[in-house]
């Protein structure tokens, strides 16, 4: 296996990530979109980055940008050595030169396929947590490169249907307050929390529609944690009635917390390779 830190560029935008590799050379693609603020990446890696590669696969985890690559956070969200020496040779502070936006987040994903698209004879993406909102929103994109993408996976995904007026609906989760707490500013540079949320709710409530048209020959599959801490089964069931019953959903009862060691359900810590790999 092969492992590199590659900067993906496209229509202005720039976006990193670390790419596993497998010996031989591969033409499939996993496409790993991260969550909120994208600790669940490194998570990720180090529990399927080298099984995927074993599998044959080339797997490209994004990092988000306004990641800070300096401070005591900064090894397990970057993990990777290399590019944080090269963080400290040329004095960068933040993924992506500085401070991002969650704007900037929804396209990360639209970025990495314009540069990979036209490599590989088959993509799969997993939109992990807020990578569900970000993976929907750049596939949903008019330009965006749908071609080779075959199935489109949102893990512990943070889909969901706001409208209405319900209280209780998924924008419970995304509060001023939640995203400015230090565990978030201490690993992400971000935007005003109150425009963070403005942002977040706008594309709650533009992807249902959005995701009607979303091309039919991508597979939508839900794999939703039931002992998820922060979203619930009810959630992706109004975010799939709200585009007209696509998808279908997975239950995962085997992950749980282990709040000792700074782990949620949430975060799927024990879910099998071979499980999400049966997947896509």
């Amino acid at each position: 296996m092969r492992v590199s830190w590659q900067v993906f560029k496209s229509d202005g935008r720039v976006v990193e990530g670390q790419v596993f590799e497998p010996d031989q050379p591969s033409h499939k693609l996993i496409l790993f979109c991260p969550g909120f603020p994208g600790a669940g990446a490194t998570v990720f890696e180090q529990r399927h980055a080298a099984s995927m590669a074993g599998a044959g696969y080339t797997l490209v985890v994004l990092k988000h940008s306004g990641t800070r690559l300096q401070g005591p956070q900064a090894p397990q969200m970057i993990n990777n050595a290399a590019r944080l020496m090269l963080a400290r040779a040329n004095g960068e502070t933040h993924l992506g030169g500085g401070p991002s936006t969650v704007g900037d987040w929804l396209l990360e994903p639209l970025t990495g396929l314009k540069v990979l698209a036209d490599r590989y004879e088959s993509i799969d993406i997993i939109g992990n947590s807020f990578g569900a909102l970000s993976s929907m929103w750049s596939l949903t994109m008019p330009d965006a490169p749908l071609g080779r993408i075959r199935t489109l996976l949102l893990m512990a995904g943070a889909q969901g249907f706001h409208g209405g007026g319900n209280p209780a609906d998924v924008m419970r989760i995304w509060r001023p307050e939640f995203v400015s707490v230090a565990r978030i500013t201490e690993k992400v540079t971000l935007n005003e929390p109150e425009q963070v949320v403005a942002d977040i709710r706008r594309c709650y409530q533009e992807l249902p529609l959005r995701m009607k048209g979303l091309a039919e020959h991508i597979k939508l599959k839900y794999l939703v944690v039931t002992r998820d801490e922060l979203l619930h089964l009810s959630d992706t069931e109004e975010f799939r009635a709200a585009i007209g019953g696509r998808g279908g959903i997975i239950i995962d009862d085997i992950d749980q917390g282990y709040p000792e060691h700074g782990l949620l359900a949430h975060d799927m810590p024990d879910y099998p390779t071979e499980n999400l790999l049966s997947l896509i």
